[in-house]
């Protein structure tokens, strides 16, 4: 039996597996899309849009930045429509993937969460709509598929292009690479607040197309969300560089969260789930609520922020919560669409934020504003200004998290440089597992940061941050966690209960035969498990219950074994034997040329042995009789149904034949008036007759022209001619040839 693992707290934006895609922009068609791909290591990898065919591989070098540049066909266009554009990233090696779009002073970025760091429920947050005349500039969010059947349902915040009203449900069915995009419809409508939910993980990015904040300033918003998860009760706002405010909005999970906000005075707010407030700061804060809530800070540009340079323009980021800071970021400062002005904000204890070090120098060296959070004197912030490129952040301490921005002349941009998205809203506890089996509990966290105390009941404990256990009674069994971070000072205590079941079993098919490039459909029949594993031949894994390959071939054949699990217990692995045949293949030969003309021809094609044929013509003889030129067909089928088909063309080509009568008689009598030279197969054709003094008396190159014995009108004399025809024509292996003959012909009255 196998040993059942927890669910790890260690989830961060590196990763080897992404799936992002754009947003529609305000310049559709015009904006430029780019993942920006950084590691701590040499690596290398792909990014594509497999539904669209288009795929480029990349290197990175460690520490430092790759750019790609998505073609047009990246950005998502309309509401409530099925697409095919989204975007896959994997590596060799863990990286980070930033996204960009920008164009015409319009521009903005994100963080890019690594597929195990999704989940399945989500809310979004982003910016009201804005309307110029007629059109709307919608506030908008776009989910990327990452598994097979994935099951979205979208309970929508206010009413959409696609005529859907507040309140109302989108359920879709999403595959790999597929992305559905909602927009709203009116220039007051807000997409911030739609719950989006699914069976399996996807990713979900909201934003705006175009929007103010507080004024007139506009820009384009994009930012991935996070899982409700990974959401946070304390985080800390920094005010961004150059401005006197900041516009805050938070939005709460849960029902009757209370949320302090901590600044040189304290607002405290009461939420609903998916409820949110709005509100503008000018300084540090710290923020923290007793249920999980997420928070997204506004750049609100310009001029409306009392920038001085009159620089920026509206931008978005979500900010980590405290929880999720972590120890190197590396990140890149952009200089996209005309960025001047390249900034970080980095929160960190105050004990730790002077020794974070920036490109290998501590932050308390580098020009810059170092202050504590006005709200709670735990915490410290930099506001550093730097330089377009590549950035590393390092903390020998308990950690940071960092956002990067940038201002240009009505432009900016922003996003979250990194955090360990771990899952600190789900229980870290394993469901359960089989009875008398040896459980793994491991939460992913380690010493010295972190210290643990499991206690199993009947004086069973220990301080161990790795356990294994074996529980020999069936049902809930109590479990307590007691997590103590030490950077932080915070303990966390998890009761729960894991249940202990014995091994089910699975009905499956015990074998499939299927012909190549056919669907090899994996079927288990079973409503009590919650999870699944196949593995099978070519390293096959998948997590779905009844996978499908696509486009099977011999060497997908081989046994595919399944095992579900219900709370932590695998079932008896179920085994199917799949056999994928080979395709016939017919064989008629090389296209070729015939000349049905000659005596002996007599040609049958033939196209191996095989159960069952179907030639062109519908005849379904092993052989065809060929009667002249043509393109002939012909598909069979095998012993087990699978099917192939070959063609050939064959064409007439017969040798080339000439003809010359030695006399004629041009006396109009209907008899032998003309000289021809006959023949057939011909190409091309000049003639010129001569009498004997070696005048020409004829020319032609039409072969169907003849000679009527006159020269200029003029009955000619009877006697002696000479003909000299260059000829172009076919040889018997189909060759083309030029030759001239000669001859002579008798004119005779």
């Amino acid at each position: 039996m196998m040993a059942i693992s927890s669910i790890a707290l260690t989830q961060s934006n590196e990763g080897t597996r992404f799936h992002l895609a754009f947003l529609e922009h305000i310049d559709i068609g015009r904006n430029n899309m780019v993942v920006m791909i950084t590691s701590k290591y040499n690596t290398s990898g792909t990014v594509e849009m497999p539904l669209l065919g288009w795929k480029q591989s990349f290197s990175v070098i460690a520490n430092q930045v790759t750019l790609i540049t998505l073609p047009k066909t990246a950005e998502t266009v309309g509401s409530e429509i099925l697409s095919y554009n989204g975007i896959s990233i994997s590596s060799e090696k863990s990286i980070s993937v930033y996204m960009h779009q920008y164009y015409n002073n319009r521009s903005e970025a994100s963080v890019v969460l690594p597929d195990d760091a999704l989940g399945n429920d989500y809310y979004a947050i982003a910016y009201k709509a804005f309307q110029q005349g007629n059109n709307v500039y919608p506030s908008e969010l776009l989910i990327v598929s990452v598994k097979d059947d994935t099951e979205i349902e979208i309970i929508l915040s206010d009413q959409t292009k696609g005529g859907r009203k507040k309140g109302e449900s989108i359920k879709i069915t999403l595959s790999p690479g597929q992305t559905y995009q909602v927009q709203t419809s009116l220039g007051s409508s807000d997409i911030t607040g739609t719950r989006v939910l699914g069976n399996k993980p996807f990713a979900l990015f909201a934003g705006n197309s175009w929007t103010p904040m507080i004024c007139d300033a506009r820009d384009n918003l994009l930012e991935q969300m996070y899982p409700i998860s990974t959401w946070g009760k304390e985080f800390i706002s920094v005010l961004s560089a150059q401005v006197t405010l900041d516009v805050f909005r938070i939005l709460a999970s849960e029902d009757e969260t209370t949320v302090n906000i901590q600044g040189s005075i304290k607002d405290t707010y009461k939420l609903n789930k998916g409820q949110f407030i709005e509100y503008q700061k000018g300084e540090s804060t710290y923020i923290s609520s007793d249920k999980p809530i997420a928070v997204a800070q506004y750049n609100v540009g310009g001029q409306c922020g009392g920038n001085p340079s009159r620089l920026g323009d509206p931008s978005m980021v979500l900010l980590n919560s405290i929880e999720q800071i972590r120890d190197t970021v590396t990140l890149y400062n952009s200089n996209f669409q005309q960025i001047t002005e390249n900034y970080l904000n980095v929160v960190s204890l105050s004990t730790d934020i002077a020794n974070v070090t920036l490109d290998g120098t501590p932050l308390g060296n580098i020009p810059g504003v170092i202050g504590t959070v006005s709200g709670n004197s735990k915490y410290s912030y930099a506001r550093i200004k730097v330089n377009a490129g590549s950035h590393t952040l390092i903390s020998n301490g308990c950690g940071m998290s960092v956002t990067a921005y940038g201002y240009g002349n009505a432009e900016s941009y922003a996003y979250n440089g990194g955090a360990s998205f771990k899952p600190i809203n789900a229980s870290p506890l394993p469901e359960g597992g089989c009875l008398n089996d040896s459980i793994l509990f491991d939460v992913g966290l380690t010493l010295p940061r972190f210290s643990l105390f499991w206690y199993f009941g009947n004086a069973d404990s220990t301080r161990m941050n790795i356990v294994k256990r074996s529980f020999n009674s069936l049902g809930p069994q109590p479990v307590l966690l007691a997590i103590n971070d030490q950077c932080l000072k915070k303990l966390d205590t998890i009761r729960g209960n894991i249940n202990i079941t014995i091994p089910g079993t699975l009905s499956v098919p015990g074998s499939i035969l299927i012909c190549e490039n056919e669907t090899l459909s994996l079927i288990v029949d079973d409503k009590k498990s919650e999870n699944y594993q196949w593995t099978g031949p070519n390293n096959f894994f998948s997590t779905d219950k009844n996978p499908s390959l696509l486009k099977a071939n011999p060497t997908f054949s081989g046994n595919y074994s399944v095992v579900g699990i219900l709370d932590g217990c695998p079932t008896l692995p179920g085994v199917t034997k799949a056999t994928v045949k080979a395709n016939p293949k017919p064989n008629l030969g090389a296209d070729a040329l015939i000349c049905p003309d000659e005596p002996t021809f007599n040609l049958k094609l033939q196209a191996g042995f095989f159960s069952k044929y179907l030639w062109q013509d519908n005849s379904t003889f092993p052989y065809f009789q060929v009667q002249q030129e043509d393109t002939y067909t012909v598909e069979v089928w095998d012993e087990w149904g699978c099917f192939g088909v070959d063609t050939i063309v064959l064409e007439r080509k017969c040798p080339t034949k000439i003809y010359a009568p030695t006399a004629f008689s041009p006396n109009k009598d209907g008899i032998n008036d003309l000289f021809f030279l006959y023949g057939d197969d011909i190409l091309s054709f000049d003639l010129k007759i001569a009498d004997r003094w070696g005048n020409i008396v004829f020319k032609t190159n039409n072969f169907q022209e003849g000679w009527n014995g006159q020269h200029r009108g003029i009955d000619l004399d009877p006697g002696i001619f000479l003909w000299m025809a260059t000829i172009e024509g076919y040889r018997r292996n189909g060759k083309t040839f030029i030759e001239t003959k000669s001859g002579t012909v008798a004119l005779i009255r």
